[in-house]
């Protein structure tokens, strides 16, 4: 099947943007997909349906952030290292590394920690522009990173906060749920003993009522959860009792 060429492009509202970014992911294509509000804009780079990639001008999302926050540098050495980067004109990263602030093993990580807030901090976002770009990956920003696209869903789903968006997006509390079988997709989900027994409940039709009756989890989280399943296409609602 001849690869899809179209750009995409449309506007957020409160629970797209978990379903917008696993659409893209499934189709198993390379692109970039950017979104943009206000005065930040983040993208993601997506080659053959995996996260390789992220970027932001968010100066929160900057890599030395990672490395400063988690005490691996301290405030004098970053000062310096940012100085020396952009006299170099050389990636933070790298000067790290060079002036002996961090190993290279603590780079790899801190570049897959960033990307991953990257990507995680865009489930925040209910409002703004998407853009969906198909096509080769420009070559000096692929890092090809092996992230996991299942599990970055579930955890940007885990980390929002607002109830309503988790309500608007499970649908009530007689909705019934049922596994539909897609076993790619749980073979490299994380997921605890106790969330792996609640998807086992679906194995027939069961409202959320007794979801949240049977399970050891609260029902914060339960909702989250079935979120990210639905999103991820591992349970489906099937109907709604009068």
């Amino acid at each position: 099947m001849p690869a899809q060429t179209t750009i995409r492009e449309g506007v957020l509202s409160t629970t797209t943007l978990p379903g917008l970014i696993y659409s893209v992911l499934r189709r198993k294509e390379t692109g970039v997909l950017s979104l943009s509000g206000e005065a930040i804009e983040k993208s993601i780079y997506i080659q053959a349906g995996r996260p390789v990639f992220a970027t932001s001008n968010d100066r929160d999302d900057r890599i030395g952030q990672i490395f400063f926050k988690a005490g691996k540098v301290g405030l004098e050495d970053l000062m310096n290292a940012l100085d020396r980067s952009l006299r170099d004109k050389k990636r933070l990263g790298t000067t790290l590394v060079e002036m002996g602030f961090i190993q290279p093993h603590d780079l790899v990580e801190g570049v897959m920690a960033q990307v991953k807030n990257i990507i995680c901090s865009l489930f925040q976002w209910t409002r703004g522009r998407y853009r969906y770009a198909p096509g080769p990956l420009p070559s000096e920003e692929v890092i090809t990173l092996k992230l996991s696209a299942s599990n970055l869903i579930l955890e940007g789903i885990r980390r929002i906060e607002s109830w309503e968006r988790i309500w608007e997006a499970i649908g009530g509390l007689d909705v019934e749920y049922q596994t539909t079988g897609m076993d790619n997709v749980s073979k490299e989900l994380s997921l605890s003993l106790e969330e792996w027994t609640l998807l086992s409940h679906c194995e027939r039709p069961t409202p959320l009522r007794e979801l949240c009756r049977v399970s050891t989890i609260d029902d914060f989280a339960i909702c989250r959860l079935l979120w990210a399943l639905l999103t991820l296409g591992m349970v489906r609602r099937v109907a709604v009792r009068g």
